[in-house]
């Protein structure tokens, strides 16, 4: 298991709560948990994306 520290934040109420309800979590913890790893994953995607654009080619499925 990864090392866990607790904190306390000042956070939106309203906004916890949809993210909560849009992950399906079943805590509010978990709610931050999941919300923080989808920030992580976006950003290593984003930089996959960037590292790899332009390699390889499109191929014209149309034959324009």
């Amino acid at each position: 298991m990864k090392a866990l520290k607790r904190k306390n934040y000042w956070l939106d109420e309203t906004k916890i709560k949809k993210v909560r309800r849009l992950l399906k979590a079943k805590t509010e913890t978990e709610a931050v948990q999941k919300a923080i790893d989808l920030v992580l994953f976006q950003e290593e995607a984003t930089k996959a994306w960037v590292e790899n654009a332009g390699v390889g080619g499109v191929e014209d499925l149309y034959a324009r």
